[in-house]
């Protein structure tokens, strides 16, 4: 997304007072981010998209009426720029697997720490996706099954990663994100993008999990 000069500008949607006040109290606590509203359901959460034109919206999962994911899905249809990240009790595969596809950029549990709250709220307002690590894996399995599903036997083979792209990949599958990846191979973040682009280019995907997804396959990553 295209980052404005200011804090972040944040919304929360939650139906329980108390935990939508709480990650305000402790989120207005960051010079970096502002809460410029709250949301209890999902009408006043597409409302308040359109009137606040957040960058981020922190999404609980369970909502009055529409939930979570499929507030998600109504948001993104109209204001593809805001990037929303969910936050839920449930670590199932649908669930998970459901968020991204509505296209939400993080999926957190409500036991997160501060420290990792913050750092994904950063993440995905810089455009990268950030799943929580012990939850990245099942994305990753739904979406090697529809790899599966939808190859051809026709498709070529893709060219051969060289030994940094496979690095590069790794680290993805491990949820580091560009800026982590770029500090621990000792090169820019511009570069780790240049590698994923060839990543992706080879690979014939379009975005990170799809290329995990195929390198798990392939026994690229573990």
């Amino acid at each position: 997304m295209e980052q404005n000069d200011g804090p972040i500008r944040l919304l929360i949607v939650d139906d329980h007072t108390l935990v939508r006040e709480g990650f305000a109290r402790m989120l207005e606590m960051e010079t970096d981010i502002t809460v410029v509203g709250q949301a209890s359901n999902s009408e006043e959460a597409v409302q308040l998209t359109r009137d606040l034109n957040p960058d981020v919206i922190l999404m609980d999962i369970r909502l009055q009426g529409k939930n979570g994911i499929e507030t998600t899905r109504l948001i993104k249809e109209e204001n593809s720029h805001v990037e929303v990240v969910i936050l839920s009790m449930y670590d199932e595969d649908e669930y998970v697997f459901e968020a991204v596809k509505a296209g939400a950029q993080g999926y957190v549990l409500k036991d997160i720490s501060r420290e990792d709250l913050l750092r994904t709220i950063h993440v995905v307002y810089s455009g990268e996706s950030l799943i929580q690590p012990s939850l990245a894996r099942k994305v990753l399995r739904e979406f090697t099954h529809l790899v599966k599903e939808s190859a051809s036997p026709r498709a070529t083979a893709p060219r051969q990663l060289s030994a940094r792209e496979v690095e590069v990949l790794q680290l993805v599958a491990s949820g580091k994100s560009n800026k982590e990846i770029a500090s621990l191979l000792t090169i820019s973040e511009r570069t780790v993008k240049a590698h994923l682009r060839t990543v992706f280019r080879k690979l014939e995907v379009s975005d990170r999990a799809q290329a995990v997804a195929y390198a798990m396959r392939k026994g690229l990553v573990e």
